[in-house]
């Protein structure tokens, strides 16, 4: 059974340490890569809470909010869990269940009053797509997308099953690709300053062809570099992956092919204006 650290915000009244030992040890029971994933999420979202700035006890309710944020996953079956992303429509409506589900399992325990709302809302999304209120923007808590970057992160390098698994830097990459959609970019800046020590986001500027306004984020051909306009239409941000580039493009290392040219680079990039 995990510990719960010693740090952490509790209140001094009520049988908060106990019950989140006892929700930890049935996650444990249910699957041991979900009670691992519970503690990762947590630490990582402590880890970006603190970044921000934030209070020792904003820091503690996130970080066992954390813990506990999928514990509605109990009433999913493992069936379901194991498949995941790949569900039929009526086995996605089920498992989408769970953030509302482990918000039941705390309703009308004070101790919990401050973590429900983050539980209930760490699969929604900054523009407003995800679940189960489709909120938006600041309107989702701050807690909540903390929690949903660490998640996603979480989830990607430790997949239910190995072949589904990423490397750290795909999962960054993606994590980049999603600032303004799926992820407050704010929040994701923090989470890659905590996770890459040293590391801050680099932009630059992109160039669209000539005629066009629609460039891609993801890839730019060598005839697409050839054809730029003279005039800046966005701003990108890339991981910071290598910081030697490539000869002559100031492109890192790891984008380029073999050659070091420009052409097929799969940018890890998210257009910010």
């Amino acid at each position: 059974m995990l510990s719960i650290p010693q740090y952490l915000d509790f209140s001094n009244t009520g049988k908060t340490k106990e019950i989140c030992s006892f929700f930890l040890e049935l996650l444990q029971r249910k699957s041991e890569v979900l009670y691992l994933h519970s503690q990762q999420v947590a630490n990582y979202a402590a880890s970006v809470a603190a970044k921000l700035g934030l209070s020792r006890k904003e820091i503690g309710i996130i970080r066992t909010a954390a813990l506990l944020h999928d514990i509605g996953l109990l009433s999913v079956p493992n069936s379901i869990m194991y498949k995941f992303p790949y569900l039929s429509t009526r086995e996605l409506a089920q498992y989408k269940r769970h953030c509302v589900a482990g918000c039941s399992m705390l309703e009308n325990m004070e101790e919990f009053a401050g973590i429900i709302d983050l539980i209930r809302c760490h699969h929604e999304k900054w523009d407003g797509t995800g679940y189960p209120k489709r909120l938006k923007g600041v309107n989702i808590p701050l807690g909540a997308r903390i929690i949903a970057v660490a998640d996603y992160y979480d989830s990607v390098i430790n997949p239910s099953y190995t072949q589904w698994q990423k490397s750290h830097q795909e999962a960054l990459q993606e994590l980049l690709s999603a600032m303004g959609t799926a992820f407050d970019p704010e929040i994701v800046k923090a989470f890659m300053e905590a996770v890459v020590p040293g590391n801050t986001l680099r932009t630059g500027t992109v160039y669209a062809p000539k005629g066009s306004h629609n460039l891609s984020p993801y890839s730019i051909s060598e005839k697409s570099v050839k054809q730029m306009s003279p005039s800046p239409v966005s701003t990108i941000a890339f991981v910071p992956l290598k910081t030697s580039g490539a000869a002559g493009t100031g492109v890192p290392s790891a984008l380029t092919n073999s050659s070091g040219d420009l052409s097929s680079i799969r940018f890890p990039l998210i257009l910010l204006t």
